[in-house]
C-alpha cells in the first residue's frame, strides 16, 4: 500500500489522526511533570467520550441532515452533546479526576461539567467541518477527474469524426486527382500520409510540438483545396521561430476546419485566410472565411465547444484568449495562447 492508498482508506486515516492527538496529548503532558498524571488520567477519558460522541455524530449527520431532516438533527445533536457533557462529567468524577489550577487548587464538578459540554461541542463542530472540507476537496477533485475524462472522450470522437469525414472526402477527391491530373498524386498522398501519422502518433502523446501541428494543418489545407473550384482563394503562412514548444494536440485543427466547412459558395468568390505566428512566450491563429450569401449555419458539433473546454483545461485563466468576430459576409477567429 502506497502513501496515496492509505488516505483511501478511512479507519487508516482516523487512526493516524487519533494517534497524533494522543502524541500531542502526551507531550504537553509531559512539560508539566507536577500534573502530569492527574493531566493524563483526565486526557485519557476525555478521548475516549470525544471520540463516541464524534462517531455518534457521524451517524446523525447521515441519518437526519444529509437527508433533510434538519429539526430532528437539531435535537438528535443537542441531546448528544448534553449527554456527552454528563458522561464526561459522570466518568471524571467516578475516576476521582480533577484539573489543579495555577494556585493549586482542584477544580470539580459542576465548572467540569460546563467545561465537559464545551468540549464535546468544539469536538463535533472541528469533526465537521474537517468532514464536510475533506468531501468538498474529494469532490472537487472527482470533478476535475470526470471533465479531464470527458475531454479525452470528446478529443477522441473529435479525431474519429475528422477520420470518417474527411477521409471519405479525400478519397474522392484522390479520385478524381488521378484521372484529372495524376502528376500531382504523388504529392496528396504524402500529405494524407502525414495526417494519418499525425493521428496516430499525437493518440499517444498529451502534447506534440508547434511545428507539428502547423505540419498537420499544412497538409489538411492542402487535401481540402483538392475539393475547391478556382472561384475560391486559400491563404496559409506559418512563421515560427521556436517549432519545438510543446502544444495540446488538435488544438487549432478546429478553428481551420470551420473555415473549409462555411465558406465554400459555388456562384461566387470565396476567399480563406489561416495566419499562424509565434513569438518567443506566445502563439497566434487568425483564420478568416467568407460566408455564402445563402449561408445556413450547421448544427453544432464537438468541434468549438471542445476546443474551448481543452483551452480552460490546458491553458487555464489568462494563458488564453479566444475571439471570435462574426458579419453578414466574413467571419473571423482569433486565438492567443501564451505557451
Amino acid at each position: 500500500m502506497n502513501f496515496s492508498q492509505f488516505f483511501r482508506h478511512r479507519a487508516a486515516r482516523h487512526g493516524l489522526v487519533w494517534l497524533l492527538i494522543i502524541g500531542f496529548i502526551a507531550l504537553m503532558a509531559s512539560l508539566d511533570p507536577a500534573n502530569s498524571w492527574e493531566k493524563v488520567r483526565y486526557n485519557a477519558v476525555l478521548l475516549a467520550v470525544l471520540a463516541a460522541a464524534i462517531y455518534a455524530h457521524y451517524a446523525l449527520l447521515t441519518r437526519f441532515f444529509e437527508r433533510g431532516h434538519y429539526g430532528a438533527y437539531a435535537v438528535s445533536a443537542l441531546g448528544l452533546v448534553l449527554a456527552g457533557g454528563a458522561l464526561l462529567d459522570a466518568l471524571n468524577h467516578v475516576a476521582h479526576i480533577a484539573i489543579i489550577n495555577q494556585t493549586g487548587q482542584r477544580i470539580t464538578t459542576p465548572y467540569l461539567y460546563g467545561q465537559a459540554v464545551g468540549n464535546v461541542t468544539l469536538a463535533l463542530v472541528l469533526a465537521t467541518v474537517a468532514r464536510y472540507v475533506r468531501r468538498g476537496i474529494t469532490s472537487h477533485f472527482q470533478m476535475q477527474q470526470l471533465r479531464a475524462l470527458q475531454l479525452e472522450t470528446e478529443l477522441s470522437l473529435l479525431k474519429a469524426q475528422v477520420n470518417q469525414h474527411f477521409l471519405f472526402n479525400t478519397l474522392n477527391n484522390l479520385y478524381g486527382l488521378s484521372l484529372a491530373a495524376p502528376d500531382q498524386m504523388p504529392e496528396a498522398l504524402l500529405q494524407l500520409a502525414g495526417l494519418m501519422r499525425y493521428q496516430l502518433d499525437s493518440s499517444r502523446q498529451a502534447t506534440v510540438t508547434v511545428g507539428t501541428e502547423a505540419e498537420y494543418l499544412a497538409n489538411y489545407i492542402g487535401l481540402e483545396k483538392l475539393r475547391l473550384r478556382e472561384n475560391t482563394t486559400v491563404e496559409f503562412t506559418a512563421d515560427l521561430p521556436h517549432p519545438d514548444r510543446p502544444l495540446a494536440p488538435l488544438l487549432l485543427l478546429p478553428l481551420v476546419e470551420n473555415c473549409f466547412k462555411h465558406a465554400i459558395d459555388p456562384s461566387g468568390d470565396n476567399v480563406i485566410r489561416i495566419h499562424l505566428t509565434q513569438t518567443n512566450t506566445g502563439l497566434t491563429l487568425r483564420t478568416g472565411n467568407s460566408i455564402p450569401a445563402q449561408f445556413r449555419p450547421a448544427p453544432s458539433g464537438l468541434g468549438l465547444p471542445t476546443l474551448r473546454a481543452r483551452l480552460a483545461q490546458f491553458y487555464p485563466g489568462n494563458r488564453h484568449r479566444l475571439a471570435v468576430e462574426a458579419s453578414d459576409t466574413f467571419y473571423a477567429a482569433n486565438l492567443q495562447l501564451v505557451l
